[in-house]
């Protein structure tokens, strides 16, 4: 037989109102283009000015993924060319990363999709900040010959970066991991998540082995997977590709690629390259980042409220039944339980608590079944809270 590892890369953007370096606003939503400033396309002579309101949401992601945080971390320029990416690097934190040593615990009773699997822990790497890319829209020119667009507005856009271990064995594994990781940011806020704007974004590393071997096999990068359905399809057909190329006779070569839903098969877009092809160097633009132990104390005694914190209010303090709690949390990475929470406030004070589980009827089986019947996705929802 043959297992199967897995590693996993998770990109989200921060909740910030600026970019990262520079003080231009942070927006989905606006017409292309319209929220750039000359050190966002790398105009000659601008400088980056480092956005403090984005360390926040940042230093949170780690330390609600149980990080360490690095009291000194540092910014790298990673090289390559693309258009999507006009200065030919982007900053991030490779040599330095901003925390490293996390656990992210997941528990079969969460609904995550991995029922028969039990509890398990997955050890994160290391979470570390950088700059998200321009946005690539397919479109047409004057003539109406299909031209690729480049829209800057999202460049700039802080990201945390997120790399588990190889520590993850099945494809079930993965989306349960995937659904955790939605739920956890978009729940306590720190991260925006909508799929249409690549607000959360996956690359996952796959490789298998005989079982029984120790050394890990050689693994393949797939790339900008947006959803669990596509992380777990996308694993279940590297691995068969993988064990068939060794069953006749072949090795896997180290190399990027792409998913199609369409084929259900991963292609190569390109080899993979290695880290000194990126040419890896500190950036001498911006000086190191300090935090001080009272500073991460202080972010870690005030952190947002967790799913599972959700999940017993919820249930002891609402009168919700578990699994009723559970959708409202886990549905679409937590914009349910907002929605419900503010359906609950528009509640008069003196009834909302004896109410609140009326209203999560109306929302859970109502609301969603009417929705689902006209086909429409909750993003869609034509009914703000305190209307219904």
């Amino acid at each position: 037989g043959w297992q199967l590892t897995v590693g996993l890369e998770f990109h989200a953007q921060l909740t910030a109102p600026t970019k990262l370096f520079s003080p231009t606003l942070t927006s989905h939503l606006s017409e292309a283009n319209t929220h750039v400033l000359p050190y966002d396309v790398s105009t000659p002579g601008t400088h980056p000015l480092l956005s403090l309101p984005a360390l926040l949401p940042a230093i949170q992601a780690a330390l609600i993924l149980n990080c360490t945080i690095n009291p000194l971390s540092r910014w790298d320029r990673k090289h390559y060319f693309y258009w999507d990416q006009p200065a030919g690097f982007q900053v991030t934190q490779y040599y330095r990363p901003l925390a490293l040593n996390g656990l992210l615990p997941l528990k079969e009773s969460e609904d995550l999709g991995m029922e028969g699997l039990g509890d398990w822990n997955v050890n994160i790497e290391r979470v570390q900040i950088e700059q998200d890319t321009a946005k690539t829209v397919l479109g047409a020119d004057m003539e109406g010959k299909e031209v690729n667009l480049v829209d800057f507005n999202r460049v700039g856009h802080p990201l945390v970066e997120i790399i588990t271990t190889p520590c993850i064995t099945s494809p079930a594994m993965a989306g349960a991991v995937m659904r955790k990781i939605q739920s956890v940011l978009k729940v306590m806020g720190v991260a925006t998540l909508g799929m249409e704007w690549g607000g959360l974004r996956a690359d996952v590393n796959v490789s298998v082995r005989r079982e029984g071997e120790e050394k890990l096999g050689q693994r393949c990068e797939i790339k900008n997977l947006s959803s669990v359905k596509a992380v777990v399809e996308a694993i279940e057909a590297e691995a068969r590709r993988q064990v068939e190329v060794y069953e006749g006779g072949g090795t896997i070569v180290g190399e990027t690629r792409g998913w199609d839903p369409e084929t259900g098969k991963t292609h190569k877009l390109r080899g993979k390259e290695g880290e000194v092809d990126y040419r890896y160097m500190p950036d001498p633009d911006i000086p190191p980042l300090r935090l001080s132990q009272g500073l991460i104390d202080n972010i870690k005694k005030n952190l947002p409220w967790s799913p599972s914190q959700h999940l017993n209010h919820l249930v002891s303090d609402l009168s919700l039944t578990p699994k009723d709690a559970k959708t409202l949390i886990y549905y679409e990475g937590g914009d349910l339980l907002a929605y419900f929470y503010s359906v609950r406030d528009s509640i008069p004070a003196d009834i909302s608590k004896d109410y609140a589980r009326h209203a999560a009827n109306w929302v859970i089986h109502n609301l969603l079944g009417t929705l689902t019947k006209e086909k429409l996705t909750f993003e869609e929802n034509p009914i703000p809270a305190e209307k219904l």
